[in-house]
């Protein structure tokens, strides 16, 4: 969800809550202008990132690739992907066959129209990162690298429920 306001700028704030802030925003901000960019470049093949993210699941899964799976890979329900998966079907990228070995499930494979565009989106996409990281040594990249997984795991470790209670 985009963060659309900051906090009370007038209250009296402590040197670090300031940098806690004024960081935390540096992270949601970037994020939000990486993720709109990111989709401004794969709405030249008319796709949306979860399209393509789902793409790429069924090709790294195989021409057996079933629906349960992509949603897994895509950290989402098997609700949510059917819908996505018949969009991708209706556009001629993938095919749904039935599971023979499950009768109640379905196979996605990727058409040859989907293996090129999928080819394709993926050159672009490795494109959009090298270039958006372009200006970053290695060292600075390694050091980006190890603080995000960082705060990611301290993330999983938060409860927003019992910070909120105070």
């Amino acid at each position: 969800m985009p963060i659309r306001h900051a906090p009370d700028r007038d209250v009296a704030r402590s040197p670090t809550e300031t940098l806690e802030f004024s960081s935390w925003f540096s992270v949601v901000r970037t994020y939000e202008e990486c993720a709109r960019r990111y989709a401004g470049m794969l709405a030249h093949f008319d796709l949306t990132v979860s399209q393509f993210d789902a793409l790429v699941s069924i090709e790294a899964l195989g021409d057996a690739a079933q629906p349960r799976a992509v949603a897994e890979r895509l950290l989402v329900t098997r609700a949510n992907v059917s819908g996505l998966l018949r969009r991708l079907e209706k556009h001629g990228l993938i095919s749904l066959s039935p599971n023979h070995s499950d009768k109640r499930s379905v196979l996605c494979a990727l058409t040859p129209e989907g293996r090129k565009l999928t080819h394709r989106a993926r050159a672009a996409a490795a494109r959009f990162v090298r270039a958006q990281l372009a200006p970053f040594p290695k060292a600075e990249l390694e050091t980006l690298d190890h603080q995000m997984r960082a705060m990611y795991s301290h993330l999983q470790t938060l409860d927003p429920a019992a910070l909120a209670d105070g």
